[in-house]
């Protein structure tokens, strides 16, 4: 059998080689590990392929709890070890009742102690893994697996990891006899911390499942009261002359009322048709208080004989354009003028004038807008037409509705039945279930109590033994090392308490010799020093020159666009004003032809109505004679057998004349109402149409975007480089003129070059005698 670290190095090998872009599980098991299936295999070959298998198949699981461990302990942890503690984390996970706790302590023990404390403090925490890495389990496994099968054994395992990592912590503190040592705490044994409290959740027992109430019934009964019978005994001339007096009665009520007010409310002759008025008065209104630029009035003195009082009136508001106001106006007059240079430059390109398009495209929307009023007339003409139709709709509903409702009866009655049943069923389970719990109570504590006892016993006795072994090892380390660091000691005090004495003389013209770049001795610095004073003298001078000509330059140009601004102000002001002038008369013109078309619309809508009227009145004068009619020929005829078979005669060919009538309007409705439908779908089709097509506009302009995004990515990664270039000339450049200055430097001072070349020269000597004394 291999070893703990061996096996660990092993299946960390084996899983960075896997790539299941080359090579499937099964055979790159085969290539690295050879037979495993047969009786005769290396138990550390299968173990290493259960662990390869095991990693793979819970890749996601494993990933997540890596993910939130490297997030946590980040100050903790290398990169370089993600494998390693992945096939940890597995094993401990996974696998850790089967290869029970001692084995497990064996691959612990194996790795760097350092590294297996933090492991074993973030992976047995089960508060920290509850509240982080258990929620993105849950969204893999179910919640009875993550709590029995991966967090349940890390509990009943914590309070001995929790040991193992103390140990784990004194193993790795190898260097700790030596900090006592440097702090004088040699032989001091170190007092064990107190643990911290951890709080644990009460036992609650399991709610009861809540009892859903029974629903309420609702009544489904329609109870339609009796027909009145005053129906019988009423005319039609007496209903007539009885809702003549009513309207006659209500016309002196509401002519007495307004006669008696001392102020007439209603002016119907004054106030129609004013909302134009009203909003072109607010208009004027608002258009007036923005009026900045109006020419300044005279200041006007107090007279005492004004109507307000002598109070002056109040002048507009003055303002003084400056620089910035300047050049934006000049800026919207420019762009305005590309606009129409741009507008020139295609009629001379293509030979086409755009007015003509946009005269049609106005006349053929004032088309639109008269076929949309028309067709909103229509469409009001319709819905009177179909407010029958939709009285049939809601009778034929209600007796629908009635069908419905008895079905959703009977089929509450069997969801009831069935409920019952349900409820029946589970608390049989729930019954069954308790009792396995009561059994599983009594019996299973007590067999695990007794196994943790012996556990717990063997463990103690290792851990005495191997502690006795670490404490006289480290004892005669720390002997050891005391002596050497005493013996050290007392040779650098030898060495140290004899100091030489050395006394260095300064020479102005000699540099440091250190072997700086730019070392220079204090006679060279002063002359540099007024070398700089008197170029930086001139840099100013030329500087102040160029900033007066700039401003002077500035102050030419702003005239001239200020003399450009106000001569197209003019222009613009003349050319706005006719603009105004033929819109306002076009506003008038538009407005006396729509008052034109609303007034013959309205006197088309009046004569309708009376005819209306007379055709209505027509028809109650003919009933009202008829049935006088008919009251005078039963009169004469006394009621015979002759006059009723008439009367039915009469009475059954005008129920025919009505369902004539019916069948004609009922027809006509039809007609209307399919060419409605027929309109409403080819719209849609149309409104369909253009929207597929603004879609693929709309992904042609991404398109060409996108293009465009990419080619200036290009170009922006050209100009980089281009820059880069640039910069790396300039610095070749300034390299080499460094280089320059500084012998012309020397050339202007050869005896400071020669004093700095000779300390350099000193100093590598300095340099290569202190090696070869080394």
């Amino acid at each position: 059998t291999m070893k703990k670290a061996v096996l660990i190095q092993a299946c960390e090998n084996l899983i960075k080689k896997f790539d299941p872009k080359k090579m499937t599980l099964d055979s790159h098991a085969a290539e690295e590990l050879g037979d495993c299936e047969s009786a005769n295999a290396d138990p550390g070959s299968v173990f290493v392929k259960q662990v390869f298998y095991g990693v793979v198949r819970n890749k996601q699981a494993l990933k997540v709890f890596m993910s939130q461990f490297y997030n946590d302990m980040a100050a903790s942890v290398l990169r370089a070890d993600y494998t390693r503690y992945l096939i940890l984390a597995y094993l401990t996970i996974f696998r850790l009742q089967e290869i029970t706790f001692p084995e497990y302590r064996k691959f612990i023990e194996s790795q760097e102690p350092d590294k297996m404390g933090v492991f074993l403090s973030y992976i047995f925490d089960i508060e920290r893994l509850t509240n982080s890495v258990k929620w993105d389990w849950l969204k893999i496994f179910d919640l009875e697996f993550v709590e029995e099968h991966m967090l349940l054994p890390l509990s009943k395992h914590a309070h001995t990891a929790e040991k193992m990592r103390i140990e784990m912590i004194a193993k790795a503190s190898g260097l700790a006899a030596e900090k006592e040592a440097s702090e004088g705490r040699v032989g001091i044994p170190e007092l064990p911390k107190k643990q911290l409290t951890k709080p644990r959740s009460p036992n609650l027992t399991r709610p009861a499942p809540r009892h859903v109430q029974q629903p309420e019934r609702i009544s489904q009964e329609i109870v339609a009261k009796p027909v009145p019978n005053y129906n019988q005994r009423t005319q039609l001339s007496q209903v007539e002359s009885d809702k003549e007096d009513r309207r006659q009665m209500e016309l002196h009520k509401t002519i007495k009322k307004y006669e008696t007010a001392k102020e007439q409310p209603f002016q119907f002759h004054e106030t129609r048709n004013t909302i134009r008025e009203t909003r072109k008065e607010y208009e004027n209104k608002e258009a007036n208080q923005l009026m900045f630029e109006m020419p300044p009035r005279q200041h006007q003195t107090k007279n005492k004989g004004d109507k307000d009082g002598g109070k002056p009136k109040s002048a507009p508001a003055e303002f003084r354009m400056n620089t910035a106001s300047y050049l934006r106006e000049e800026a919207l007059y420019k762009k305005k003028q590309a606009q129409d240079a741009k507008v020139i430059q295609s009629y001379e390109s293509e030979l086409r004038d755009a007015t003509e398009f946009y005269s049609w495209q106005t006349s053929m929307r004032e088309q639109d807008l008269q076929g949309r009023k028309e067709q909103v007339e229509r469409v009001r003409m319709l819905a009177k037409q179909s407010a029958d139709e939709a009285k049939e709709a809601i009778l034929k509903q209600k007796s629908d509705n009635y069908e419905v409702a008895s079905l959703v009866k009977l089929e509450s009655k069997e969801m009831q039945k069935q409920l019952e049943l349900e409820s029946e069923m589970t608390q049989l389970m729930n019954k069954q279930l308790v009792r396995e719990v009561i059994s599983v109570r009594e019996n299973a504590p007590k067999e695990a109590q007794s196994r943790m006892f012996i556990q717990r016993k063997e463990r103690h006795n290792e851990l005495k033994d191997e502690l006795s072994l670490l404490l006289s090892n480290k004892e005669e380390e720390d002997r050891i090392l005391l002596k050497e660091r005493e013996e050290r000691v007392k040779k650098l005090k030898a060495e140290n308490e004899v100091h030489e004495l050395f006394i260095k003389e300064f020479d102005p013209t000699e540099s440091i010799g250190i072997g700086l770049l730019d070392e220079m001795s204090l006679l060279e610095m002063k002359e540099r020093l007024e070398i700089n004073k008197l170029r930086d003298k001139e840099n100013n001078e030329n500087k102040r020159s160029s900033i007066v000509n700039q401003k002077q330059k500035q102050s030419e140009s702003l005239r001239k666009r200020i003399e450009n601004i106000e001569r197209i102000r003019s222009n613009t002001s003349e050319s706005s004003k006719e603009f105004r002038n033929k819109k306002k008369l076009k506003e008038e013109q538009e407005a006396i032809k729509t008052k034109e078309i609303r007034n013959m619309n309205n006197l088309k809508l009046l004569n309708n109505l009376n005819i209306k009227r007379d055709h209505i009145k027509k028809e109650r004068q003919w009933l009202a004679d008829e049935e006088e009619r008919m009251e005078k020929i039963k009169h004469f005829q006394g009621g015979g057998s002759g006059s009723k078979e008439k009367e039915e005669l009469h009475f059954l060919q005008l129920l025919q004349g009505s369902e004539r009538g019916a069948k004609q309007r009922q027809y006509e409705n039809q007609i209307s109402s399919k060419f409605y439908e027929d309109t409403k779908s080819k719209a849609k089709n149309e409104n369909d149409k253009n929207l597929k097509n603004v879609i693929n506009m709309k992904k042609k302009d991404n398109r060409i975007i996108e293009d465009e995004i990419e080619r200036k990515k290009k170009e922006l990664i050209l100009k980089e480089k281009a820059d880069a270039q640039i910069k790396k000339n300039a610095f070749l450049e300034q390299r080499e003129k460094h280089k320059n200055v500084k012998d012309r430097i020397a050339g202007l001072n050869p005896y400071a070059a020669t004093r700095t070349e000779m300390s350099k020269s000193k100093r590598e000597k300095l340099k290569q005698s202190s090696i070869q004394s080394n």
